[in-house]
């Protein structure tokens, strides 16, 4: 173990059905909106529940309001209360744009900003983790590993200052997991969240 691991935290969608699971419209879809930063004065991202269709089958009430984050697969949209404190923090490689949640009764939530991580930081000890000798894409750079236990580059944080650190999207992975060090993960301690600490991952959480 790295005497890091107890500083972080995965930033997770919860297993509740109720819960939107987002999906892009056409024109944000064509934006490449989780790694491209669109140019000031551009249109809103928006997205719809994806999952609503599943959840009327099953008898599911979608959550409504929606809850204060939501989960596009591993990025995340977060209210502007949210946003603006991250914006304090002046986080690098994450640009936050503006975002629109509509919801399955057509109701407009435009109080959404969609989190977009430029780079990603790959950060993960390849010695103390624990994955699959093989990678589930070798011809990616770098290759990408699906990890059963994480455990944090020692020598890589010490050289890292915190501030370039603090929030991120772990790399080499196929997850991709937003993960957030102790001093911030408070934000997003709302409902709709799963704060999984690096060290319970793969031990306490599936």
């Amino acid at each position: 173990m790295s005497t890091f691991d107890k500083d972080y935290f995965f930033i997770m969608m919860p297993e509740d059905e109720r819960l939107p699971d987002l999906e892009p419209d056409e024109d944000t879809f064509a934006k490449s909106y989780s790694w491209k930063v669109s140019p000031i004065g551009s249109k809103p991202f928006i997205f719809y529940n994806g999952s609503y269709e599943r959840q009327k089958r099953k008898h599911i009430i979608s959550m409504s309001p929606p809850p204060d984050v939501l989960f596009d697969g591993s990025n995340l949209l977060v209210i502007d209360r949210i946003a603006d404190k991250l914006q304090d923090f002046e986080i690098p490689n994450l640009a936050i744009q503006p975002a629109i949640f509509i919801d399955h009764k057509d109701n407009w939530y435009e109080n959404y900003w969609f989190l977009t991580f430029t780079e990603l930081f790959d950060c993960w000890d390849r010695d103390r983790s624990e994955y699959p000798p093989e990678p589930i894409h070798a011809n990616t750079k770098p290759p990408l590993y699906s990890l059963y236990v994480y455990s944090l580059n020692e020598d890589l944080l010490q050289n890292t200052p915190l501030a370039e650190r603090r929030l991120f999207k772990m790399g080499g992975t196929t997850a991709g997991h937003v993960v957030a060090h102790k001093s911030i993960v408070n934000l997003f301690r709302v409902k709709g969240v799963d704060i999984v600490p690096l060290t319970d991952y793969g031990v306490n959480y599936p």
